[in-house]
């Protein structure tokens, strides 16, 4: 092989590794673990867990389900909502701020009963994504029946899967 081929072949390989794009690829299926701390909560850690799901439409936006389990001693909470899911991205780096938005139902239990509430539901954080199919970050969840009888926040931390 003469000098200029080989030239040529290193010119062509690293215009290759150049053009490439160094951000995760997109994936349509997401899906997700959670667990941490509510604030009225902090003796019980962890004390909060939850699983998410999505379809992503296109790069940024998707819908799916979000179920939440709060539990502050005796009281204990449980959400399931259909949600609006959105990554947004940080400049060309593999950190991205996860969201997600949706209104469904509270079973709220305690020592006298249960009780059913329709529920709001908002999470945001930040996360990272090492690779194609696996990011984990930390999120703050916001979970609340529309008679704002109570108020659950908690602070998670999340192991999320991209397929």
């Amino acid at each position: 092989m003469s000098i200029s081929a080989l030239l040529a072949l290193m010119y062509l390989t690293a215009n290759q590794l150049a053009a490439q794009n160094l951000q995760p690829e997109y994936t349509e299926w997401y899906a997700g673990v959670k667990g941490g701390v509510t604030l009225s909560g902090m003796d019980q850690i962890p004390n909060c867990f939850g699983l998410h799901g999505a379809y992503f439409f296109n790069e940024k936006y998707g819908g799916g389900m979000v179920v939440q389990m709060f539990s502050d001693g005796n009281d204990k909470s449980f959400v399931i909502a259909p949600a609006f899911f959105a990554h947004w991205g940080i400049g060309s780096t593999k950190f991205f701020i996860p969201t997600r938005i949706g209104f469904g139902f509270e079973k709220r239990s305690d020592s006298v009963g249960s009780t059913i509430y329709y529920a709001g539901y908002a999470s945001a954080g930040i996360a990272y994504r090492p690779s194609k199919l696996i990011s984990f970050g930390i999120n703050v969840d916001f979970a609340s029946s529309v008679y704002f009888a109570v108020n659950n926040i908690g602070f998670n931390i999340g192991l999320s899967f991209h397929f």
